[in-house]
């Protein structure tokens, strides 16, 4: 394998410490890459969380009609309004990315919940709501 366009300075400065390390070059840089591409999918993460919380504010007047069920929006577009919670949830899990949340008022991105967080939330409500005895 050939990469070309990698700059010699950085490419000396490299070699010098994965030798300090005590590792071969090869896997120095299968590393370095790996680092690159867990970052980049760390990013990309944070652009989908971005681009559907966008998604619920600037559709909110459409997507409050849905009051009191649960939505789903991946991919910067709403996917699914659910019943429950728990279908919510199951039908998100088809998607990589995805926002689960209950329509009430207008949510605050403080109090859009993603994914597991969502469960959570409802057990404490449900747990709330008990009578005690």
């Amino acid at each position: 394998m050939l990469v070309k366009g990698v700059d010699p300075d950085v490419y000396r400065r490299a070699k010098a410490a994965a030798a300090l390390e005590g590792i071969p070059m090869g896997r120095a840089v299968s590393e370095a890459l790996e680092k690159w591409i867990a970052d980049e999918k760390a990013n990309e993460v944070g652009r989908e969380h971005g681009r559907n919380v966008d998604f619920v504010r600037s559709h909110w007047s459409e997507l409050e009609r849905h009051k009191g069920k649960a939505l789903v929006v991946s991919g910067g577009k709403l996917q699914g309004v659910l019943g429950s919670c728990d279908d919510a949830c199951t039908f998100a899990a088809r998607f990589e990315i995805a926002l689960t949340f209950l329509v009430d008022d207008f949510p605050g991105v403080s109090e859009i919940e993603i994914g597991p967080d969502l469960e959570m939330q409802r057990r404490m409500q449900a747990k709330r709501a008990r009578p005690e005895g």
